[in-house]
């Protein structure tokens, strides 16, 4: 018991080396680096890669898709040569409205399919779904406006006068080249952020040991 008046002295306590740290829950960047390394495995990786490989096979249907349902801009043959038969541009803004609409569902669909499809998730898988959709996005757009091209150029050489044919799709907003990959990573951390697992049910033995299961088998979710 301290005497009336006397002044109180803070007791600073002497560090040596080995101690835990007054913050255990403190991250440097070589824990984190070190907590990545341990949670990465090879299985994440070839996951990662069949993930982003199956991603860009799609985007060569989404790729036919669009330019078989985008509106077309349509060319008259005159005597003077080809002209635009429309002056006002609904089609072009069609066509960049149909592959957003397009990138939009797809990344819609990707996102809580590539979460739910898998029991081990992680940042590796992530970021093959978001490079998967980057590239499919790339390979929709060069195969949507590859289709059609060479009957397109070959009636702009030897189309009689007066006939009236279509230009193939043509993307000028090359800012949807990032739709589909945001969409798509912004649906799987919706959906990983409703998981009752702090490590997305990686391990199912350690959701055991939090007391986290539901008889013998963990819940999806």
């Amino acid at each position: 018991m301290s005497r009336p008046g006397a002044e109180l002295v803070p007791v600073v306590r002497r560090r040596h080396a080995g101690d835990e740290p007054d913050d255990p829950l403190a991250l440097t960047p070589a824990a984190l680096w070190t907590g990545l390394r341990a949670s990465v495995s090879l299985r994440d990786v070839v996951a990662a890669l069949v993930l982003a490989g199956i991603v860009v096979a799609l985007g060569v249907g989404t790729g036919v898709l669009w330019a078989w349902i985008g509106p077309h801009v349509p060319v008259l043959m005159t005597t003077n040569g080809p002209i635009l038969a429309e002056y006002y541009g609904e089609s072009a803004f069609g066509q960049q409205a149909t592959y957003g609409g397009l990138a939009l569902v797809v990344g819609l669909v990707l996102g809580p399919a590539a979460y739910l499809a898998r029991p081990w998730r992680g940042p590796i898988v992530l970021l093959g779904l978001a490079l998967g959709c980057l590239a499919g996005a790339w390979v929709s757009w060069k195969v949507g406006t590859w289709v059609g091209r060479e009957e397109y150029e070959s009636l702009l050489q030897h189309a009689a006068p007066g006939r009236t044919f279509s230009t193939p799709v043509k993307l000028n907003a090359h800012g949807l080249l990032f739709l589909e990959p945001l969409v798509a990573v912004l649906g799987y951390v919706v959906v990983a952020a409703w998981s009752r697992y702090p490590d997305l049910k990686v391990d199912p033995a350690l959701n055991r040991g939090h007391g986290r299961h539901w008889g013998g088998r963990p819940p999806d979710q």
